[in-house]
């Protein structure tokens, strides 16, 4: 396959995601909740099985708790750290944080781009500072 029959594929593919969170995203606003039935039915019938209602105030904190910048490390207050971890024959392992800031991104892939690097798997997240974890560069 060429380059442009996997985008294309990929292109489509997403569209179909698109499309199913649309539709889920359709149907929950459609489906009554439990508050709008009258009391007399709700008493009679079982509770139905809804995860959003059951589980709101726990996702809530654990969101919360997660996304809360004070109990995180400030990324400002830490000195850019840079790990390389030499694997079998030429292949390295690499990574990087340090605090986020415009253009780092494209610096740090012209700068590994400059060392000849052949990077076959990255994750790179820019939450609370930016990271990036580089597995299997040659």
């Amino acid at each position: 396959m060429d380059r442009a029959s996997i985008l294309g594929d990929a292109i489509e593919y997403l569209k179909e995601l698109l499309q199913k969170i649309n539709d889920l995203h359709n149907e929950l606003e459609s489906t009554p909740s439990t508050s709008s039935l009258p009391p007399s039915s709700t008493a009679t019938t079982p509770t139905s099985f809804h995860p959003f209602d059951t589980h709101t105030a726990y996702l809530t904190f654990s969101i919360k708790e997660e996304l809360c910048p004070s109990s995180l490390p400030s990324p400002n207050s830490q000195s850019a750290r840079v790990e390389v971890k030499l694997r079998e024959g030429r292949a390295v392992n690499v990574h990087m944080f340090c605090a986020r800031r415009p253009g780092l991104l494209l610096s740090a892939m012209r700068a590994l781009d400059g060392l000849g690097l052949d990077i076959q798997q990255a994750v790179i997240s820019c939450f609370n500072g930016f990271a990036m974890d580089i597995f299997r560069a040659e």
